[in-house]
């Protein structure tokens, strides 16, 4: 009797010994399949850090393009604005220089400068 006593617990112990081995593995498993993740998740912080810094940098240089945008706008607008003043000094002393050439009034500028192209003498 002693002998199959000792032969149920030995059958007991192995089973206990393989559910432990089972179980081993499955938690094995489990810890490489962590490991796996964190490394994902530390190469995804890592792209992410970079990919932040490189959004940063952008932004930097968007900010400072549209601030050199906003003094070439400025710079375009006032050349506009210079050049439209000086063609209009231009045309005003040609105008002025017409109108004395053919004696009429300053009022009437405007018709004899047309009336000078369209003249068989003009240019």
């Amino acid at each position: 009797m002693r002998v199959s006593k000792l032969r149920e617990e030995n059958m007991v112990l192995r089973g206990r010994g393989k559910f432990a081995e089972e179980r081993y593995k499955r938690l094995l498993e489990e810890v490489e399949s962590i490991y796996e993740k964190e490394h994902e998740i530390i190469d995804l912080i890592s792209k992410n850090c970079k990919l932040e810094n490189e959004k940063t940098k952008t932004e930097s240089n968007l900010d400072i393009l549209r601030k050199r945008f906003e003094e070439l706008d400025k710079r375009v607008s006032c050349l506009e604005t210079d050049f439209n003043t000086l063609r209009d000094e231009d045309d005003s002393k040609n105008n002025n220089g017409i109108v004395e050439e053919i004696g009429v009034s300053g009022n009437e500028r405007l018709k004899s400068v047309e009336a000078n192209k369209h003249a068989p003498n003009a240019g």
